[in-house]
């Protein structure tokens, strides 16, 4: 359906530390429409980003991860000059948890389990925030 408009399709960049969960969002993701890249890390996508072979038009990101927490992640990039609308899901729904986020620059936060019209809603939403900013 794209080509056909000739719109590039939005890129989306997964990083997760759960194989299966990282598998069903990309699949999810291209049933959507959207091109998908995943990453079992927060260094995974951070060095894909910097070495230039990742195109990342909105990052889809987990809150509790090993080593690097989507937290993290997002403080690191948005430290280091890289903003992208980003998307976080969690299964916590603490209204604490929410604020950290936020106020680290996340446009949307979501509770597991997601579907597919929550997800892409959630992905434009934040892409048109990011936009007006």
């Amino acid at each position: 359906m794209n080509e056909e408009t000739a719109e590039p399709r939005i890129a989306v960049a997964i990083v997760d530390d759960e194989q299966s969960v990282r598998v069903s969002l990309r699949r999810l993701c291209e049933a959507l429409g959207l091109d998908a890249t995943a990453y079992a890390s927060g260094r995974d996508f951070i060095d894909a980003l910097d070495a230039g072979v990742t195109r990342a038009d909105c990052l889809l990101l987990d809150a509790h991860m090993p080593q690097m927490t989507g937290l993290e992640l997002q403080r690191h990039l948005v430290d280091s000059g890289k903003r992208l609308p980003t998307v976080v899901y969690t299964a916590d729904d603490a209204p604490e948890a929410r604020a950290r986020y936020t106020a680290a620059g996340v446009e949307e936060y979501l509770r597991k389990p997601i579907g597919g019209d929550e997800l892409l809603s959630a992905i434009t939403r934040a892409m048109a925030t990011q936009r007006a900013d």
